[in-house]
């Protein structure tokens, strides 16, 4: 792959990424036809497409896909296969495509299950919980800056110089002194945060905390291979999701 090709590539990923990640956090809170009326549908509790058999299943199948991707591809035996394919600075731009296309894939065939679990009474009320809605996304897109926003989409490496050979040392700006992983403690926020917690919301937010607690269990493990007691030590000190009360 050429130089200008992967540049390119890069910059496809990186855009389709960024909008498939605006693209959910709209649909999760029905929020895409205040925006794009046209696309009112797109909507977690909105019928986008007919119906596909048990919503329940469809809904699970799509959250397992999306668990399965981000955790298989994050694994450092599944890079090791994917960069004899491609070049290893393109090995983040393809995860954050193909997260890309399982999210459009999430939002396309989402199932409603409108039954409603609870519901905000109130403007202030609703206003409120929506806006700790957002706070959780802007939590979690401001963790991605605080360690390197365009390296964790790829963006960086395809523009530059292949870094997976360079020695990585463990650091913990702003929130990551407060938590371990203040991207997940946002989606987390964003997730129990709604104003009509419907059953497919609640299948959605299940399904993400699930797969939250489960890839974090991954990542811990290859953290503590790659730094040691340096990040046994952090992990003593900070909480992962929460801060610890006391520290």
């Amino acid at each position: 792959m050429s130089g200008i090709l992967l540049k390119l590539y890069g910059l496809v990923c990186y855009v389709l990424g960024v909008a498939s990640l605006v693209l959910f956090i709209l649909f999760a809170n029905n929020h895409i036809g205040m925006l794009l009326p046209e696309y009112a549908s797109l909507g977690i509790d909105q019928a986008n497409t007919a119906p596909m058999g048990s919503p329940l299943l469809v809904n699970l199948a799509l959250i397992l896909l999306f668990g399965l991707q981000h955790t298989v591809m994050a694994r450092q035996s599944f890079k090791s296969h994917l960069t004899r394919l491609l070049p290893p600075k393109a090995e983040r731009s393809t995860y954050v495509l193909m997260t890309a296309v399982v999210i459009l894939a999430m939002v396309q065939y989402w199932q409603p299950m409108t039954s409603v679990i609870w519901q905000a009474e109130g403007e202030t009320a609703r206003t409120v919980i929506t806006a700790a809605y957002y706070f959780g996304w802007a939590f979690c897109l401001a963790a991605t800056y605080m360690l390197n926003h365009y390296h964790l989409f790829g963006l960086q490496q395809s523009f530059g110089k292949d870094d997976s050979a360079t020695e990585k040392q463990l650091v913990t700006p702003m929130f990551y002194k407060l938590v371990r992983h203040p991207i997940q403690t946002g989606i987390l926020i964003a997730m129990v945060a709604t104003p009509d917690m419907t059953m497919g919301r609640a299948v959605l937010a299940g399904g993400m905390i699930i797969y939250i607690l489960v890839g974090l269990y991954y990542e811990e493990r290859d953290l503590i291979a790659e730094f040691g007691d340096t990040y046994r030590d952090y992990k003593a000190r900070v909480g992962g999701l929460l801060p610890k009360i006391g520290k």
